[in-house]
């Protein structure tokens, strides 16, 4: 399921509906297959997946990379493609940025990065400051809730 050789770049932001969030529920209680791939994916925006098929809780095999590509190039993928994932039935669950951007990008002992950027982690450094801005906003807005809390005892 969603073996795809994306041709395009991916779009600006990711599309995170009902659809990828099935994907990211049947994903996460997926279990690794005995069998090992030939090395990692890598999608043309650079987004890399790990060396493992996984199979999902139905039966069916995918790769890493199956939330990123709903995510990023669903314009790419057939339809026969998403009417398989809207019938998954394990739940849905908000996706990690490794989850919609590939596993992180390469380093080498001293934390440098191995290699050119890739396209993809302009976007996951975009979304990854999104989220910890929009986690620092909630923090703040639940401190003063917090604050009587614990000055409550």
């Amino acid at each position: 399921m969603l073996y795809i050789v994306p041709k395009n770049s991916p779009s600006e932001q990711p599309i995170v509906d009902e659809l990828t969030m099935k994907m990211v529920a049947a994903l996460r209680k997926a279990s690794e297959s005995h069998i090992q791939s030939y090395g990692f994916h890598t999608c043309v925006c650079g987004a890399r997946s790990d060396g493992t098929d996984w199979i999902l809780p139905h039966g069916t095999r995918t790769n890493s990379l199956c939330v990123h590509y709903l995510a990023y190039h669903r314009a790419e993928v057939e339809a026969g493609e998403l009417w398989a994932v809207e019938g998954l039935s394990d739940g849905r669950e908000y996706p990690t940025s490794d989850e919609l951007h590939g596993w992180p990008p390469l380093r080498d002992r001293h934390g440098r990065r191995v290699g050119a950027a890739p396209e993809i982690d302009r976007r996951r450094e975009r979304y990854d400051a999104r989220d910890a801005a929009l986690s620092r906003r909630l923090v703040r807005m639940l401190w003063p809730f917090g604050a009587r809390v614990r000055g409550a005892r």
